[in-house]
């Protein structure tokens, strides 16, 4: 791929593109990419992660040697974030202007993201006024790839007593974003954490006056920036 012209989103089928985003999604903590942590994320076999990840290796967007880390090289990286702002881009379109809820944009920003242009998305920013975050409070990134750092912590790991702003909710489950959605925990609510009994597998917290008991997976889904941070 030395010789040729660089890779675009275009020439890349949407398994690939799937693959680039999961890559990135798996990594993006600073946690080592392994081929099973992929096969979980996808939802496909050992043998079709390797091949997958052999193309994006072929295409130049990864580093891969045997039983090491999966790695995005710097145009690997440059493609993911950018089909990364392409569906929180239209996840955002979706809620505010379609009426989706945000346990159904996900799934259809995954089914848009592969077809629309690198010009409509730029419409759809305008349009939207360079929206910052999606509607599940995850930082959309600039055009030219910068993305805004948070500093935050999984609800299930902040200390009793502490207090905090939701900054995000994860989108792999819907079943977790409808209950969060009942209990009107959303990004950008004031939460106290009560107490952890964690041998129970139970967060409660204090929400809008309100005493909550989050099972620990769901409590795992909330990300908070503790007050001070």
């Amino acid at each position: 791929m030395t010789d040729a012209s660089p890779v675009q989103l275009t020439d890349l089928t949407p398994t690939m593109q799937a693959y680039l985003m999961a890559v990135y999604a798996l990594g993006s903590g600073g946690n080592a990419v392994t081929s099973g942590a992929l096969a979980e994320r996808l939802g496909a076999s050992p043998s079709t992660v390797t091949e997958g990840v052999r193309k994006l290796v072929a295409l130049e967007l990864a580093d891969h040697r045997p039983y090491a880390p999966v790695e995005l090289t710097e145009a690997g990286r440059e493609l993911a974030v950018a089909m990364v702002r392409r569906h929180r881009i239209l996840e955002t379109f979706l809620a505010r202007c379609l009426g989706y809820s945000w346990d159904e944009v996900h799934a259809e920003a995954d089914a848009l993201e592969h077809v629309v242009s690198d010009r409509f998305v730029d419409a759809l920013d305008g349009f939207l006024d360079h929206p910052r975050r999606d509607p599940h409070g995850d930082p959309i990134p600039t055009r030219d790839g910068r993305l805004e750092p948070i500093g935050d912590v999984p609800l299930d790991e902040a200390p009793e007593g502490i207090s905090g702003v939701v900054t995000r909710v994860s989108d792999r489950d819907n079943t977790v974003l409808r209950h969060l959605g009942e209990l009107g925990l959303r990004p950008d609510s004031l939460v106290e954490v009560r107490s952890r009994q964690l041998e129970l597998g139970i967060i409660t917290v204090v929400l809008d006056g309100r005493s909550i008991a989050l099972g620990t997976p769901v409590a795992a889904a909330v990300r908070v920036r503790v007050d001070g941070d």
